[in-house]
């Protein structure tokens, strides 16, 4: 039987790399274990290694289905942690400078962060504060006014340069314009008594954790690409949001207290949950009974290719 050996490689290669990412994204495997397991990447050249040596010997095709699977199981891997667990590994540093001050009554909030852990929250003092630091380089650069606040990596756009870690505290006397540009990070916000007129957070190749409980926005822009999202929405929040996920997944977590409505065109290679969540379906919007006279109203307009949405979790958001 005569067979192409590439397109064998990459038929396996690709079945193999959408089974794994599909497996992660419905929760039948551990993405904190595929995180781990990529500390073998040497195995991928010793699989390719193998497949060459044995390329002309009876064992070719061995090799070469061999070298598919675990180039197909890495890439699948990739997908579902984001390249950031590859890319940005490591511990995080130890020693931070910190940087303060205060705002008026409204301020606009930019951070752009590359390769490590992000946390952002509430300050008890009054002030804000942005203590930074990186492995082997420069801590962060903080630009500030009584009405703006801007933080980038001192590393720039560089993924590569020296994990980072960030912890930025707000005052709850403000009310800001959010924009979180998190890459190869796994970042966590807790908004949880703060007031925004919008917060837009573009994550790529890392996590987010973002909790809303007790906190106040009018809009919620959220784009998730090679990654995964967990949103905590609390009693008493009314907003708009748009949600868009590209190689990865959200998941939402609703009070029970607060209506909600989410609307999407679903496509082949976008999976959700909102057939069985229990909403009542009326075109592409899926929404709770009573949700166009309740007090407390959240909308979701939901796209997503290559990803998964999942509404109320049965193991929660955390």
């Amino acid at each position: 039987m005569k067979y192409h050996r590439g397109m064998l490689f990459w038929g396996i290669a690709l079945i193999t790399g959408g089974a794994v990412a599909l497996a992660a994204q419905q929760g039948y495997l551990d993405k904190d274990m595929l995180a781990g397991a990529w500390r073998l990447w040497p195995l991928i050249l010793v699989a390719i290694g193998f497949s060459v040596l044995v390329s002309r010997s009876p064992f070719a095709i061995v090799g070469t289905v061999v070298a598919a699977l675990v180039v197909g199981t890495a890439g699948g891997a990739l997908i579902a942690v984001g390249p950031g667990a590859a890319a940005c590994g490591g511990t995080d540093p130890t020693n931070l400078t910190t940087e303060r001050g205060t705002f008026g009554e409204a301020a606009r909030i930019s951070l752009d962060f590359n390769c490590g852990s992000l946390l952002v929250g509430a300050s008890d003092t009054g002030e804000w504060s942005v203590a930074s630091g990186r492995v082997g380089g420069e801590p962060a650069r903080v630009t500030a006014a009584d009405d703006r606040l801007h933080v980038e990596s001192s590393q720039g756009s560089r993924w590569w340069g020296g994990r980072e870690h960030w912890v930025v505290a707000l005052p709850t006397d403000t009310t800001y314009q959010l924009v979180v540009s998190p890459n190869a990070a796994d970042t966590k916000i807790d908004l949880s008594g703060l007031r925004f007129t919008s917060v837009s957070l573009d994550a790529n190749a890392g996590s987010l954790r973002l909790d809303l409980t007790g906190s106040r926005m009018d809009v919620l822009n959220l784009s998730v690409n090679a990654g995964s999202a967990w949103v905590i929405i609390g009693p008493g929040s009314s907003m708009d949001a748009s949600m868009s996920v590209n190689a990865g997944s959200i998941d939402v977590c609703i009070a029970d207290r607060v209506a909600v409505s989410v609307t999407t065109n679903a496509n082949i290679t976008f999976s959700t949950n909102l057939d069985e969540s229990g909403l009542t379906q009326t075109g592409d919007t899926w929404s709770v009974d009573g949700y166009a006279t309740a007090a407390d109203r959240v909308h979701i307009d939901l796209e997503g290719n290559a990803a998964s949405f999942t509404l109320n979790p049965e193991g929660g958001c955390e």
